[in-house]
């Protein structure tokens, strides 16, 4: 019986013929170092969307507390203000803050302590079973779209359907966000993977023994 070693990962900087084989540890770190430099890009964009979230739902609070409900666009658009709002805005500005709050909701990890705090909490009594919290984007994805499709309807201008749409350009945006997230720990992981059944299982080439 022989035993030979087998070194799966390689690389090379200026991608010429001469690539440096990475032992263990030299892969443990590279990948590592990939980990912490995706971490890393995970909480600056998270960030910044949530600074984003946090500004979109205070214009809509300012829109829920405010008489006329005028949008805040035509104060930045040279359009006339209309006479009345559209039909249920009331209701809709306060369905569009609380969607702000579970989009700020989606982008926090799974281990944050509002996260725990509502998975702690014991279902409601009753036959009916309550909405997951934070309600996930199957959900999210439709229930924006209401308020601009009325918008369309009544043939209001643009600056209200653009003001009605914003929150779900943001949901849209979140969701591709926290894919982009999800591939990327993905990745990490397959990395992880294959290093740890190369050098568990696969380290060794073990040929069987012809017997005479």
């Amino acid at each position: 019986m022989s035993l030979r070693q087998r070194v799966p990962f390689k690389f090379s900087d200026d991608g010429t013929e001469d690539d440096h084989i990475l032992d263990e540890q030299e892969q443990e770190e590279l990948i590592e170092k990939l980990r912490q430099q995706s971490d890393a890009a995970t909480r600056q964009y998270t960030a910044l969307v949530q600074i984003v979230i946090a500004l979109s739902c205070l214009l809509h609070i300012i829109y829920l507390i405010k008489r006329d409900k005028e949008s805040p666009l035509y104060a930045l658009l040279s359009y006339d203000s209309p006479s009345e709002a559209i039909p249920l805005s009331t209701l809709f500005a306060t369905l569009h803050i609380l969607l702000h709050l579970n989009l700020g909701l989606l982008l926090l990890p799974s281990a944050h302590s509002a996260i725990r705090f509502l998975s702690s909490l014991p279902p409601s009594l009753g036959r009916f079973t309550p909405l997951p919290v934070p309600v996930p984007h199957a959900i999210t994805l439709i229930t924006p779209a209401l308020a601009p499709v009325l918008a369309l309807l009544l043939m209001r201008e643009w600056p209200e359907i653009v003001w009605w749409s914003i929150t779900g350009g943001l949901t849209w945006f979140v969701y591709n966000v926290r894919r982009w997230v999800i591939e990327n720990e993905e990745e990490i992981r397959e990395l992880e993977v294959a290093q740890d059944t190369r050098f568990l299982a696969g380290i060794y080439d073990i040929p069987e023994e012809r017997q005479n």
